[in-house]
């Protein structure tokens, strides 16, 4: 019984040979297998083929990614590339402006004065002193509790404490912002350091200059310590006072006024946030853009970040030990600071003091260099930036700091840009060869020897690579190198090649070859066999041999690589036709883009033998099946035949024996 027999025509159950005896499905099989022997041939090389494709997809890949190299290559800035190096980096530091041709020398440096930008500075004195009356009925603020004053700095006990902690001259002393006023807190503080037996301490508030002032007639003064809670010492502006000691002695002062603005407070607020006179809401406008103050909504942090966000072009910012609010253009060099319109509606620049006769207007000043030129010369160069470009030419300087001492700037051609695209040009250029060569190298035979075994020899074939024996990969391989090794039009007929400027073809290589060793310790039936000649595979760049190409002819090592005629030309309109995919370069695209590839050629052919294959083996299947029906149906008649026979030859016998 059998339901898996050649043929179209075969039942599910059968019993074949049931009159005869034999097994006619075992002979349909057997020649059957026989007819579709040649299929074994046609789907290994179908696989061969279909192998060989999936290698040119991947040559295709890696061609592709020399043609990515070329467009490196071809930035002509390659070649205008130069580099500054200051002997005093910090004064100023020195870089190649890219693209702009400069003079390879040294140049001195005589003196550096750098750039300044234009700073206004508001006035101190539009704020509050905390000798001026606050609350109802009024008050001087010094005398109120600290945290409803007119301190410029939100005073603070600390964060989860009850009260705060001060230590001054190794005193710890309690406060209470909420509670206490400035006079009571500084009272508290005297009266401490006192009874613990200094007796020359003084702590107390200066109303004229509304600071607080320490002196020690017996001990240096000390301010603070690790236990500390709450922020006393920023509020009395002592936090970054000079402290001025000696061995028996100390004195301090507070950097500004205990009183003042108080930026972290909203522009509304009860106190309007130290501002003597309260800031409205509305517009202003500093260099002609315009700035939105919201009192209802704001502080003054905010509105110094709004106007650093706009496109005022200064950076604004407030001085928290000085009290000072200052705007500062962003570029250096003697450029105003135009602050108000006609149209403004707020009154922020005046209530905060940066107009009026007692803002303080620096204006900014340019960068001075005084140089030596290589041949001796002295010029002096003004800029408005701090990046000067027009010192030495081609260079850019940052100045850092001011110096009368000279140094200097070397310059030299930089190359490392162009040696960085041709190394990436030679690893695209090698894999793609390096690929080729694998995918295209022939197959070993060897033979090996059984040394248990004298005289028994067999040979067997190290298989080689899928495109073995293709000459059409072959001959791009071939084209590739010839464009490596060739020669191109440099300047004035002069003829120049990749290897004469340091980028030479490997002139030997290995190759697997048969190992004729028969030694037991042998490495195996194939080794390595060194031959000269080039396998198209180029060798690493020698950065020396390039660096004198360019300087002794920089026109024709251009040319080289950038000419009409010239390399990346060449290559890169070769290599359109081949991947089928255009070569993008700094001049545009090259080549024109063909409607088959020669690649894509290449496996259109091989996808055309694979059907041809496939249509080969559907037909030896058809005619083995049409086979196996036609000898299934010759069986089945004899068996028809001979059960009848058999039938007729039971009745006669039935009849003779009756008789």
């Amino acid at each position: 019984m059998s339901s898996t027999v050649p043929g179209t025509n075969t039942p599910p159950i059968s019993f074949p040979g049931i009159a005869s005896g034999i097994d006619y499905n075992s002979i349909i099989q057997k020649l059957t297998t026989i007819a579709l022997a040649p299929e074994t041939r046609l789907n290994t090389q179908s696989a061969s083929i279909n192998a060989a494709n999936l290698e040119l997809i991947k040559i295709n890949g890696l061609l592709g990614s020399v043609q990515s190299s070329l467009n490196a290559l071809s930035q002509p800035n390659l070649f205008q590339t130069f580099s500054g190096t200051s002997s005093a980096t910090n004064v100023a530091t020195a870089a190649g402006i890219p693209g702009v041709p400069a003079t390879p020398g040294t140049y001195v440096i005589q003196s550096v004065q750098t750039a300044t930008s234009t700073q206004i500075l508001s006035d101190t004195t539009v704020g509050h002193s905390e000798r001026d009356l606050i609350g109802s009925p009024a008050a001087p603020s010094d005398s109120v509790a600290l945290s409803t004053s007119y301190a410029a700095i939100t005073p603070t006990n600390g964060s989860g404490s009850s009260g705060g902690k001060v230590t001054i001259n190794g005193v710890t002393v309690g406060y209470d912002v909420t509670t206490q006023s400035l006079d009571t807190i500084l009272a508290n503080i005297q009266t401490a350091v006192r009874a613990a037996g200094d007796a020359g301490f003084s702590i107390g508030f200066v109303g004229a200059t509304d600071t607080v002032q320490i002196s020690d007639t017996n001990k240096p003064v000390s301010l603070g310590s690790a236990n500390d809670s709450g922020n006393l010492l920023d509020v009395l502006r002592l936090t970054q006072a000079a402290v001025t000691n000696t061995p028996t002695s100390g004195t301090v002062t507070g950097t500004a006024g205990v009183g003042g603005i108080n930026q972290a407070t909203g522009l509304n607020a009860a106190s309007g946030a130290g501002f003597k006179t309260p800031v409205t809401s509305g517009t202003i406008t500093i260099n002609g853009v315009t700035i939105t103050i919201d009192a209802t909504q704001n502080n003054l942090h905010d509105v110094l970040n709004n106007i650093n966000a706009s496109a005022a072009g200064v950076t604004a910012s407030y001085n928290s030990s000085t009290g000072e609010i200052s705007l500062v253009n962003k570029n250096s060099g003697p450029q105003s600071i135009v602050l108000g319109a006609g149209g403004d509606t707020s009154n922020f620049l005046a209530a905060s003091g940066l107009t009026g006769g007692a803002a303080q207007t620096t204006i900014g000043s340019q960068a001075k260099v005084v140089l030596s030129t290589p041949g001796g010369a002295t010029q002096t160069v003004y800029s408005s930036s701090n990046n000067v470009t027009t010192a030495i030419p081609g260079i850019s300087l940052n100045l850092l700091s001011n110096t009368v001492q000279p140094f200097e700037v070397t310059v030299a051609q930089d190359n490392s840009q162009l040696v960085s695209a041709i190394n990436t040009f030679v690893s695209a250029y090698n894999g793609a060869i390096g690929e080729i060569n694998s995918a295209t190298a022939s197959p070993v035979v060897v033979t090996s020897n059984t040394p248990q075994l004298p005289g028994n020899t067999s040979a067997q074939q190290v298989a080689g690579g899928v495109l073995f024996n293709n000459a059409d990969i072959t001959s791009v391989k071939d084209q590739l190198v010839n464009f490596v090794g060739g020669l191109f039009q440099g300047t004035a007929g002069k003829r120049i090649s990749l290897s004469s400027i340091g980028l030479q073809l490997d002139s030997s290589f290995t190759q697997i070859v048969s190992n004729p060793s028969t030694t037991p310790n042998s490495t195996g039936p194939v080794t390595t066999q060194q031959l000269n000649g080039t396998d198209g595979l180029l060798q690493p760049l020698d950065t020396t041999q390039l660096q004198n190409a360019l300087q002794s002819d920089p026109t024709s090592v251009q040319s080289l690589f950038g000419g009409s005629q010239g390399f990346i030309n060449q290559i890169g309109t070769y290599l359109t036709g081949v991947t089928g995919v255009p070569t993008n370069v700094s001049s545009g695209l090259l080549g024109n883009i063909p409607l088959v590839s020669i690649l894509q050629g290449f496996e259109n052919a091989n996808t055309a033998e694979v059907q041809s294959i496939q249509e080969q083996i559907t037909q030896i299947t058809d005619s083995a099946n049409a086979q196996a029906d036609a000898l299934r149906a010759e069986f089945v008649n004899s068996e028809s035949q001979l059960a009848g026979y058999q039938a007729l030859q039971q009745q006669l016998g039935s009849f003779f024996k009756g008789n």
